[in-house]
């Protein structure tokens, strides 16, 4: 009775582990794949048809997030500076901004000992991207020592 006890023991755990690594193989397999590739390419027997609008099928795996939320990503860094003045200079070139794209918001802020002025608020780096190839292409003095930034930013 005590022998089986251990080699009882053995086989559950045995037959756990393989059951688990086939189900890490099939979730790794399908992992790549929509929902909707998932379903009509399953080998079950039968056939799925799937009707949708293809906006909807762009929908598929994007997240969201309530207006107002603050969330990881992307602003222009315009302004950076230590210097005497630089406080005066930051808050001078956000009211430039303002007057050159009024719909874009810009932040100056203070981390010791610099003082910086950002603008936009972007989910992703390729939109920070495209905003700022527009604006030099725009405004190329304005933007000259333009580049992007990671923070935290407002979903509008």
């Amino acid at each position: 009775m005590r022998l089986l006890s251990p080699i009882r023991h053995s086989l559950v755990l045995l037959l756990s582990v393989t059951v688990l690594s086939g189900s890490l193989v099939a979730q790794e397999r399908t992992q790549g794949q929509d929902i909707f590739a998932q379903i009509t390419t399953q080998t079950s027997g039968g056939q799925v048809t799937i009707t949708q609008p293809s906006w909807l099928c762009a929908l598929v795996g994007k997240t969201f997030h309530a207006p107002g939320s603050i969330i990881s990503g992307y602003r222009i860094q315009i302004y950076t500076s230590n210097m005497r003045g630089a406080k005066q200079e930051a808050y001078r070139l956000a009211s430039q901004v303002r007057g050159v794209a009024p719909e874009l918001s810009s932040y100056v802020t203070y981390s010791a000992p610099f003082w910086r002025l950002s603008i936009g608020d972007y989910s992703s780096r390729q939109e920070a991207q495209q905003q700022l190839n527009a604006l030099r292409a725009s405004h190329p003095r304005l933007m000259r020592e333009a580049y992007i930034v990671r923070e935290k930013v407002r979903v509008r």
